[in-house]
């Protein structure tokens, strides 16, 4: 079953941190758990039709957000990240090809 994102959400997934974790020199407790950066890297999916800033265009492309704005649903067997176009800070744009994409 195919999920399309309406009233101008964004279809999102999280991009995979290509950073790898580095051992700690500290002993710290099991149960600490490491504070995450409220910004995080996300792949756009889909878009809504009446989104005015992000386009079809821009599907495939990295969106920085912050993480408290993304909706994490979970339906039909599946975990959808909606976001709204208006909480995209910024677009990643590949170096090489240096063109904006509407």
């Amino acid at each position: 079953m195919k999920f399309r994102p309406l009233n101008r959400h964004l279809l999102v997934f999280p991009v995979e941190n290509e950073e790898p974790e580095q051992p700690s020199a500290i002993l710290v407790p099991d149960d600490y758990v490491k504070v995450k950066t409220p910004y995080e890297v996300y792949e756009v999916l889909d878009v809504a039709f009446d989104c005015e800033k992000i386009r079809p265009a821009n599907i495939g492309q990295h969106v920085a957000v912050n993480n408290s704005m993304v909706e994490e649903i979970k339906v039909h067997g599946g975990t959808y990240y909606l976001l709204l176009e208006n909480y995209v800070y910024g677009i990643f744009i590949d170096a090489e090809n240096k063109q904006w994409q509407n």
